[in-house]
């Protein structure tokens, strides 16, 4: 009777701790296959695999096994795993924050807070954490993919950038060519007319000088009228 007694609680708390999965019949063991695990998790096998080597001081017996069987318990355990690898946590940093909760869970003297720790193999509050952590992992992914594009825009900011350069400098080329071809222009204008007007003084010079000889033959012809109406 009082190993009755004794075994009922542990009967209670693996009731609570495992309940039935639909896909198990419950004839002689309950729990998950390793198969089933991976997909509850939806994690790749080698992951889980890798989750359980390291892990192991943290998960029940059965899951020791070459043939693995995980309780309620194993798969809260892992699902927080996940959660906080989501949270970019390290594999040390996660096996110390499970030592403090298994440290917590054995003290005598926590009183409530070990009750409440002790739900940490039971249905209730893993999810709840899941969660939370899915929820944060979820923000962090929200955050990446902000970053993300912002990186991205910012690329093409830069590289706008770069472009608009590129076109300033090909402008302020094109305006010192210009500018050179206008000087080049102004030069050959003023030369231009420069030799105008020297080509003009000397047909000025060219005009004044046939007005002269105009003039003495025009004088060289009033003289000889007067010399011949003399004789006549």
């Amino acid at each position: 009777m009082s190993e009755q007694q004794a075994s009922s609680p542990q009967a209670l708390q693996s009731s609570s701790a495992a309940p039935p999965d639909p896909t198990h019949d419950g004839s002689e063991e309950s729990g998950y296959s390793f198969a089933d695990l991976t997909e509850l998790l939806d994690v790749a096998p080698g992951t889980l695999r890798r989750w359980t080597q390291r892990f192991a001081d943290f998960l029940g017996p059965a899951a020791q096994r070459e043939d693995p069987l995980f309780s309620q318990g194993d798969a809260d355990l892992l699902g927080l795993v996940r959660g906080m690898l989501a949270e970019g946590q390290s594999y040390e940093q996660i096996a110390h924050r499970l030592g403090v909760l298994v440290a917590a869970q054995q003290e005598p003297d926590r009183g409530e807070t070990a009750t409440a720790l002790a739900t940490f193999s039971g249905a209730g509050l893993p999810p709840a954490m899941n969660a939370v952590f899915h929820t944060i992992a979820d923000g962090q992914q929200a955050l990446a993919n902000s970053q993300a594009a912002a990186r991205d825009l910012m690329g093409v900011v830069v590289q706008d950038n770069f472009n608009l350069k590129d076109e300033n400098r090909k402008l302020r080329d094109r305006m010192l060519e210009l500018e050179r071809a206008l000087a080049e222009y102004q030069r050959r204008e003023e030369t231009r007319k420069e030799r105008l007007e020297n080509r003009l003084r000397a047909l000025e010079s060219t005009t004044a000088a046939l007005q002269q000889q105009v003039a003495q033959l025009v004088q060289f012809a009033r003289q000889g009228q007067k010399r011949r109406g003399w004789f006549w």
